[in-house]
């Protein structure tokens, strides 16, 4: 038992197992640098009560039992006794978008009733709270952002425009200037 003991303690904890480990918060880059601040939302049930999210602006959201959500696709992931809800996402621009969350959940996104694939996924920085980023190439117009599978009853959600704020490459003329 004390050796069980020895090894848990000598064992670095994962980086996503929880942020009290962390002596303080990771500093975050673009585009997550406004992750840590607050707003707070209840997701839809169906598409037309699902909150709008904003780029950059992420919400602590309270997640609804799963089968009391209308989901617009059936979710790739949808355990039992789990929770969920809906997000609508407006996009002015074709833009590469990041949705990341502080727990374990499934994220799909949809432009009316067609499922968008991802294009890319991953982990946010340790220490940083966020948990998963999962990345969608979106055109111009309204998404609904799924969520399903999720174990806790509240979710930190953000989407974030890859480009944002980063340096807009200068133009050249023909002529050299």
């Amino acid at each position: 038992m004390k050796r069980l003991l020895l090894l848990l303690a000598l064992c670095p904890m994962s980086a996503h197992a929880s942020p009290h480990h962390c002596a303080s918060p990771t500093p975050l880059a673009e585009p997550w640098t406004s992750w840590t601040q607050s707003g707070s939302a209840i997701a839809g049930a169906t598409v037309s009560t699902a909150p709008r999210l904003i780029l950059g602006k992420p919400v602590t959201a309270t997640l609804r039992p799963a089968v009391q959500v209308q989901y617009v696709l059936a979710p790739r992931k949808n355990a039992p006794k789990s929770r969920g809800g809906l997000f609508i996402l407006a996009v002015k621009d074709a833009a590469r978008i990041g949705i990341a969350l502080s727990e374990a959940a499934w994220i799909d996104a949809a432009m009316g009733k067609t499922a968008l694939p991802s294009v890319d996924h991953g982990h946010g920085p340790a220490c940083s709270g966020i948990r998963k980023i999962v990345w969608f190439d979106l055109a111009p117009g309204l998404h609904t952002i799924q969520i399903a599978s999720a174990t806790q009853s509240t979710i930190r959600i953000m989407a974030a425009d890859a480009r944002a704020n980063q340096p807009k490459a200068e133009s050249v003329r023909p002529d050299g200037f």
